[in-house]
């Protein structure tokens, strides 16, 4: 999975759950050159992220404190999809809608 941004992108050999049995690496690049000289590589350690991310958010309830994740983000990530969605019908570039 390849994500290209304005100052720079990511990717990452997974494409949207980790898998299981070995760590994550994931390629930042600053886009400073062809070459790849501003990469930097983040590991992550091997995990169930579906536990992490329950764990977080049960703590959170527990603790008074706030969710790791807003529901503003779930939101503005649906907006995004929807965006794609619609970009695959127009052929177009689709700004997601501002909610």
């Amino acid at each position: 999975m390849q994500f290209l941004g304005r100052q720079g992108g990511s990717r990452s050999r997974y494409r949207l759950i980790a898998p299981p049995d070995r760590a994550c690496r994931i390629f930042i690049d600053d886009g400073r050159d062809v070459f790849g000289a501003g990469i930097r590589i983040e590991t992550i350690p091997v995990c169930d992220q579906y536990t992490v991310q329950g764990d977080a958010f049960s703590r959170a309830i527990r603790e008074g404190s706030d969710v790791p994740v807003p529901l503003e983000d779930a939101i503005g990530n649906m907006a995004v999809i929807e965006a794609v969605f619609r970009a695959g019908e127009s052929g177009r570039w689709e700004k997601p809608q501002e909610i």
